[in-house]
Parts: C-alpha cells; structure tokens; sequence
C-alpha cells in the first residue's frame, strides 16, 4: 500500500514538472510569436495593410493614404493635412474640419512646432557656407559681454553642440513663467534666459552624449540672430522662406493668413497658438502643407549657391543620438532602416502635430500637420515614407524595403 502511494506521488510529480514544461513552453512560443508581429511592425510599417504586390501605382498609393487618414483622423473638430511629394510631384489629401465647418487645404496654416528647429539648423549650415561662423565656433564667442555667459557649468558650448542635441543642456529653462500654461513660452524674455544660463548644470560634457533640448535649440537660433545682426525670423525670412517660395512660413502673421489658421485644439478644446520670441529657433514658425512641400523639394532641386550647398550640410549625419539607429544633422534626426535614410523632424504644442521627413536621395517627401495634440502624425507619416518607395521607381519593389 505505501509503495502503491510512492508510485503515484511519483506520478503525479510528473505530471505536475511536464505541465509546467508545457506551460513554460507555450508561454515562451506566445512571446516569441508577439515580439515577431511587434518587430515586423516596427521594421515594416506596411505589414497590417496587406498590399497584394511589389509595387504600386499612383493611384493605388492614392487609396492606401485616403485609407490611412482616415484611420488616423477620429476628431469631430480637427482636421488632418498630410502632402507626399515625388520629384517635383506634389499631392495634397484633408481629411475633417476647420471650426467654420469649411473643408482644409493645402493653404490652410498650421503650427510646425519643434519641425522649426531645422529652419534653426540649416540658418547655422547657411551661416557656415557664407564664413559667418564654424561648426566649432563657441556661442559665448557670440552673446554680448554683459550677459554674463562666458562659460555654462565651467563648459564651453559650440554652435555644432547645440545644433546636433549634443550641449549638455537641459531640456528647458527651469526660470520659465507660470503665468498662463496655455501658452508657456510667451512671458519668457533673454534676462531670464542669460540668468538661467549663468545657473545651469550640465546633464553631460558638450559632444559626449545626446539628450533633445528645446532650450539649447531656442539658445542657439537666438546666438545666430545676434550674429546676423537681425531678429530670428526676420534672418530666417530673408535667408530660406523667400528664396525657397515659402510665404505662408512665418511667425507673425498677416489678417489674412491669421483667417487661415487651423485652430489648435486640445481634446475637443481650442486653445492658444504658442507664441515663443525669446527661444524661437526651438520652433515657433507656422507653415501650410504647400510651403512644406516646397521646403522638401528644394533638398533635391538641384539648387546651387549657399543655400544649396546648406541644404546638403544640414541633413548630413554629424553625430549619433542614443539610438544606434538613429543619427542627427543640424536639427534633422536620420533613420537608417531597411537599407533607408529617413531624414525627419516632427512637432508638437499645446494644440498641434507634425511631421515631416524625406529621402533626398530618392526624391521623396511626406508632411502630415494635425491641429489636434493627440494626433499620432509620427506613425502616419513614416508609413507614407515606406508607400512612397513602392511607388516611386519600378525597381524599389517590397523587398527592398522588407526587414532585414
């Protein structure tokens, strides 16, 4: 009797050890089986929308973008402008609508937000083609005696450092105003930015590491404006909007493009424009999808003379951020995935998205700008990148951009 109960003790702790084998096995091919889908989607923005073929024609790229923005765009009162840009074709789709219940357009004015900060990024490239400054020129070469600023934390900063998320600084201002959260930025004025400076503890030595900083954007237009001898958007004005066509691309506004405005909303609330004059090189500029498909173009119009030669220097990968897959250019960060170089920038305020990224090399573009603040443009945007390569040239089929 007690050797019968061993023998089933014995069995039963059998049993216990393999279900748990099995158990452990199965919860093992569930991981695997999730982490697999998670990756393809990752590696391969086109996978849930199983396109039947290699390639694609216009119009079937056409249907797939109506198809994604509509699934992107779930707001009653925000619209969704998204552009793609194909050599010197340029195609423009709205989806919802402006407050007056009049459909957007490819006039209609949105924030950029933090996409700003490339125009910041290629005034620097520009200044470099002109001898007005180097990548290795120090900003206290640059600010006034009086500031007080010679050195931040016992450091020196260069005009490269700030440009390539790579100063040190944090990532705003800790002397910021409260007075109205809506639109944080207006009240805050170059005292408080040089008394902030004189204060600031470095996260890290300029050069030896990455950490994304409106304020070492919103420091570094601010220097170069001083260089120029001009306020920022006036130098960025002259310098990129009129030779690039981009007149709708400004800070302040007219009546007119003030009445075409997509108002920011915040859930179904409207709220503020941000408005920033102190750190504007960080992105204060509101644009239409129009002027940014020209601003697009012009990384492969074969432009000559500095701007030309800036446009180039701007999206180069001048160093690495925290990403091993993931470079940054002036402002520009730059993806490489899938044999790609995605060169983008996106953007957000208090009521705004955007999105914008290209591959000049192959000559195509993508802009996606939302006047609401939960609008996933970054995920929109990168599919349309990907749909743009099957349709661009018969040669780039879908295995050329399949994870590898």
């Amino acid at each position: 009797m007690r050797a019968k109960s061993f023998v089933m003790l014995g069995l039963w702790l059998l049993i216990f050890v393999v279900g748990i084998l099995i158990g452990g096995a199965a919860v093992g091919v569930f991981w695997w089986a999730y982490a697999t889908v998670v990756r393809e989607e990752s590696l391969d923005p086109l996978a849930n929308l199983g396109i039947p073929g290699e390639t694609l024609t216009r119009d079937e790229v056409d249907s797939y973008i109506n198809q994604l923005g509509a699934q992107y765009h779930d707001q009653d009162v925000a619209c969704l402008v998204v552009a793609v840009v194909v050599g010197d074709d340029d195609r423009y789709f709205t989806f919802g609508k402006l407050p007056d219940g009049s459909s957007p357009d490819k006039n209609t004015i949105f924030e950029l937000a933090s996409v700003g900060k490339t125009f910041t990024g290629l005034l620097l490239a520009d200044m470099i083609q002109r001898g007005d400054v180097s990548p290795d020129t120090t900003i206290d070469t640059l600010m006034p005696p009086d500031a007080g600023v010679s050195r931040i934390d016992g450091k020196t900063i260069s005009l490269l450092d700030l440009a390539t998320q790579s100063s040190g600084i944090r990532s705003l201002p800790g002397n910021m105003p409260a007075r109205n959260p809506l639109n944080p930025y207006a009240d805050y004025t170059v005292p408080l930015m040089y008394q902030e400076l004189r204060q600031t503890k470095l996260e890290f030595a300029p050069g030896r590491g990455y950490s994304y900083s409106n304020f070492g954007f919103g420091l570094l237009g601010h220097v170069l404006a001083l260089k120029a001898g001009t306020e920022y958007e006036t130098v960025i004005v002259e310098r990129i909007c009129n030779p690039l066509n981009m007149p709708d691309t400004r800070m302040t506004l007219s009546d007119e493009q003030r009445a075409r405005v997509a108002t920011p909303h915040d859930g179904n609330l409207p709220v503020e424009v941000w408005e920033d004059i102190t750190m504007a090189g960080a992105g204060s500029f509101l644009s239409s999808a129009r002027d940014t498909t020209r601003y697009l173009q012009a990384h492969w119009s074969g432009k000559t003379g500095t701007l030309g030669r800036a446009l180039t220097l701007a999206t180069r990968k001048h160093r690495r951020t925290d990403s091993p897959r993931t470079a940054i250019g002036f402002g520009w960060h730059i993806d490489s995935e899938n044999a790609l170089d995605i060169v983008w920038h996106n953007g957000g305020s208090g009521g705004s998205r955007s999105y914008v990224a290209m591959l000049p090399d192959r000559q195509v573009g993508v802009c996606v700008l939302a006047n609401w603040s939960q609008a996933n443009v970054d995920e929109l945007g990168r599919k349309l990148v990907y749909l743009l390569m099957l349709e661009h040239s018969p040669s780039a089929t879908r295995a050329d951009i399949s994870p590898r």
